[in-house]
């Protein structure tokens, strides 16, 4: 018989230990929930053992649920199996070590698992803990009617055991028949794990633990015709609050405390987004990728609940399988798509990729790691963001950007008309190379090329854009669609040609920066738009109107060299000369991809790449790029001159 991979069994500790670490908080509830919910429950409890806290002070967390439950002998495979839990192991499935591996790590002293099924109403017991450097099943003495030893089992019917406290049987709940109860006994007999996983770098609480199960199922499944009932059981002192909650339940520990069961649901992420919302999908690559979003209109709240709930805000995620990954709030992730800061914390955006399956290997698609804690795409590589995000905003849903003028228009916030022809003219000044020229992919193009790694929007007239969806109504002003933006070259693929419009130019403006951003003097924003004396630009260079370098450069020009005019001309002169020079670094940098810049030994090109050019637009880049700038002092001094007459102390 040929020899078969096999994984030896001193080397499981360290497999556990690696994908625990890798899995990250509260990945243990996940697991067990999953478990549950795929067992067909319409009940998932995770509570706390009332009998030992009664009897011992002792606080365990509990999961419970009223699935199907698992015989005997299912219970000692989905417990002592690593890569094995009685289901079927696959890329876009179950890999079999998913709770063994989140929960056997920080509860050495053992989980007790509780099993009912219809072929076992009295139940079967087992304890898993650690031994040494490996994981066994605790082992029972076992006896017949009579008294007579028959010898030892790992399997035991539920029984009162004084030394923890309670009677393993008397755990199960009235409402559950058939299922499953786990009991995280911890590092020992006396610890408490009803707040979680103990390593303080994971900072596990109850609260942390509603708001995770909140985050990471995004909507909780139905069992006839209602939705799954998850609850979690927090604890507080008697007294505490004014509270009078009749689900609450009082329990009396040895010390003479009183303390209060308190019961949380988990409703899942979907279910806080209010009804008031306008919302539409749009596809965001050719491998049926869509983007579900949603706006919350003033003036309601962007999230429904309280923070006793949920601690959450509008987010960006990737739904796999019904769980939320990679859910991501920051502003850097939402400017991928084009949500610029005015509308960020009202709008979430969903994306469904399509997963990745065994069954279809030739076809694109996503799936998760090991740990179940991020996804991966086909071949191990990184999520898409910069093409979805791209695609977003080439189709950018109508009523969210009618929103963002509103919101514009009702700020007074007005573009200077000139700004497009002062950028243009200025750019074309110091370099032909700055021109707005670009090949554009075409069907109808005779000039060869390959992929530049940036893309373009072409907007359509007179079409419906498919990212007004649902509640928005429909689109009157066009759909767009994407041309990549190509590197001349014979051995190209693609067929391309040339564009010249001033459009192609970012636009500036000057803004206050939040506190996170504070520090930098520009950022820049290629998913957004600024419409400017009737042409469409696409990127905006923000920089720091608030910032301590631009301020002494206000205070210097309008108080030493021009104090007579007017503060605000001047300060808009400086601000005209320094936004057209950051403009200047951006079109620069944006036109120095794929440009060969040396030969290997070996004689291989080495060319500036998509990650090149992103460093070199970083907000550290910019804001080091704005500084010291010789050439702007003079052209602030030429262009004063002219508009304010002599100076009085211009150096």
């Amino acid at each position: 018989m040929a020899r078969q991979v096999h994984v030896p069994a001193d080397a499981v500790k360290n497999l556990i230990r690696q994908a625990y670490e890798a899995g990250g908080p509260y990945q243990w509830a996940r697991e067990a929930w999953r478990n549950s919910e795929e067992s067909g429950a319409s009940m998932i409890h995770f509570g706390i053992e009332e009998q030992a806290a009664r009897n011992k002070g002792v606080l365990r967390r509990t999961i419970m649920d009223n699935g199907s439950g698992m015989l005997p002998d299912d219970l000692l495979v989905f417990l002592s199996s690593f890569g094995g839990g009685g289901k079927p192991i696959g890329v876009d499935g179950n890999f079999g070590q998913g709770f063994k591996s989140s929960v056997l790590p920080w509860n050495p002293y053992g989980v007790v698992v509780i099993s009912y099924t219809e072929q076992t109403p009295d139940g079967a017991m087992v304890w898993i803990h650690r031994e040494g450097d490996s994981y066994t099943f605790k082992e029972w003495d076992v006896q017949d009617e009579d008294g007579m030893y028959l010898g030892r089992d790992d399997v035991m019917l539920p029984y009162g055991d004084e030394e923890h406290g309670c009677h393993w049987g008397e755990i199960r709940p009235d409402w559950m028949t058939t299922g499953t109860i786990m009991v995280l006994l911890g590092a020992s007999a006396e610890s408490d794990t009803w707040q979680g996983d103990p390593d303080l770098a994971r900072r596990e609480t109850v609260d942390g633990l509603v708001r995770y199960l909140n985050g990471r199922v995004i909507e909780v499944p139905e069992r006839q015709g209602r939705p799954l009932e998850t609850t979690v059981i927090d604890l507080y002192r008697k007294g505490e609050t004014e509270r009078r909650e009749t689900k609450d339940k009082t329990v009396e520990m040895p010390d003479g405390r009183s303390m209060v069961w308190r019961p949380r649901r988990v409703y899942g992420l979907r279910h806080y987004i209010p009804e008031t919302f306008l919302t539409g999908t749009v596809q965001v690559d050719d491998h049926g990728t869509v983007a579900e979003w949603f706006y919350v209109p003033e003036p309601d709240a962007p999230v429904q609940g309280t923070n006793d709930y949920i601690a959450q805000r509008p987010v960006v995620v990737v739904d796999y399988q019904g769980e939320a990954y990679h859910a991501d709030h920051t502003k850097h992730r939402y400017r991928q798509f084009g949500i610029t800061d005015e509308i960020k914390g009202r709008t979430w955006v969903i994306l469904r990729p399509p997963v990745f399956s065994d069954s279809r290997p030739t076809q694109w698609g996503v799936l998760t790691q090991a740990s179940r804690h991020i996804l991966i795409t086909k071949g191990g590589g990184e999520l898409p963001w910069e093409e979805w995000g791209d695609r977003f905003f080439a189709d950018f849903p109508e009523p969210l950007k009618k929103v963002l003028d509103d919101i514009r228009s009702q700020s007074g916030s007005r573009a200077d008309a000139s700004m497009g022809k002062n950028i243009a003219r200025i750019l074309d000044r110091l370099n032909a190379r700055f021109k707005a020229s670009r090949l554009t992919t075409s069907a109808a193009g005779r000039i060869l090329g390959v992929p530049a790694g940036t893309a373009v929007a072409s907007r359509r007239e007179g079409t419906s854009s498919t990212g007004s969806g649902g509640g928005g109504g429909s689109a009157g002003r066009g759909s767009s669609t994407m041309r990549q933006v190509l590197q001349p070259a014979r051995g190209g693929s693609l067929t391309g040609t040339p564009s010249v419009t001033r459009g192609g130019y970012p636009a500036f403006d000057w803004a206050r920066f939040d506190v996170e951003e504070a520090k930098y003097l520009a950022r820049y924003v290629q998913n957004e738009t600024r419409e400017i004396d009737g042409v469409e630009h696409r990127g905006v260079v923000y920089l720091n109107t608030d910032h301590p370098v631009f301020q002494q450069e206000f205070s210097y020009w309008a108080n030493e060299v021009w104090p007579k005019p007017d503060a605000a001309q001047v300060r808009g002169l400086v601000q005209r000369v320094y936004g057209e020079e950051a403009v200047a670094h951006v079109v620069h940098a944006q036109n120095l991809n794929g440009t060969l810049v040396a030969r290997t030994e070996s004689g291989e090109p080495v060319a500036i790449g998509k990650e090149d050019v992103s460093q070199l637009l970083s907000p550290q880049a910019l804001s080091a790029a704005l500084l010291g700038l010789v050439n702007v002092e003079q052209r602030i001094l030429t262009q004063g001159g002219g508009l304010f007459g002599g100076k009085a102390n211009a150096r």
